[in-house]
């Protein structure tokens, strides 16, 4: 199976706090809306007591964090940045513990599935078994040889197919699902059968009332 770790990306929003004995310097790492910080997180540091803020990664790939000033986060993993910023902030105060999530990561599953729609993953580890598992499996006429996910690197898109019935799914690279990739379930060819014969029926019912209704009137117009 392949082994996945989240890597931060161009977009993303990260929940960083600094936590200290220190109180002025938790003050200081922790301040709200700081050097840029932006989209709040309603979560407290325990030193300080002050909200702390989601940093934004900008189209540059960097975040600008109090008193280091400006970091390139892209392509990190969270593990990678936890280390970087551990490492600047022990320079001022030397018990720090630095945590980092992603407040974004979400996956959207769409297509033939019982509850198509947007889910937000706290683990930030989701596999595309558990994003479909959210999204109520998939319907009857869910198409499951070919799963497609749409996925955006670097500013490129890309996609991928998964057949949930091949073992090979595992050491499949669109496995484990990264933070706003899409996920579609085509239709099988059971539901475009009755699809197309609902339309012929459709079709065939609407050509016997527009054929009556022209019966009607020109019996009409004879009298």
């Amino acid at each position: 199976m392949v082994q996945y770790e989240p890597r931060i990306q161009k977009g993303d929003i990260l929940y960083i706090v600094v936590n200290t004995a220190n109180e002025s310097s938790a003050l200081l790492l922790n301040q709200p809306n700081f050097y840029g910080a932006s989209s709040s997180a309603g979560a407290s540091s325990s030193s300080s007591g002050n909200t702390i803020t989601g940093y934004l990664v900008d189209d540059n790939g960097t975040i600008i964090f109090p008193l280091i000033g400006k970091l390139n986060v892209a392509g990190m993993t969270k593990a990678a940045l936890t280390d970087t910023i551990t490492n600047k902030v022990k320079q001022i105060a030397v018990d720090a513990i630095v945590s980092v999530r992603l407040l974004n990561y979400r996956v959207t599953v769409l297509g033939e599935v019982a509850k198509p729609g947007t889910y937000s993953i706290p683990s930030e580890r989701v596999t595309i078994l558990d994003a479909i598992g959210l999204a109520g499996d998939l319907t009857v006429f869910g198409k499951r040889n070919n799963i497609k996910i749409m996925r955006e690197t670097d500013g490129k898109r890309e996609m991928g197919t998964l057949d949930l019935n091949n073992g090979d799914i595992f050491s499949s690279p669109y496995y484990f699902l990264r933070q706003n990739d899409i996920v579609y379930v085509e239709m099988n060819s059971r539901k475009m059968q009755n699809a197309d014969q609902t339309n012929v029926r459709n079709l065939s019912l609407g050509l016997g009332i527009i054929s009556a209704v022209s019966l009607i009137i020109t019996t009409i117009t004879r009298f």
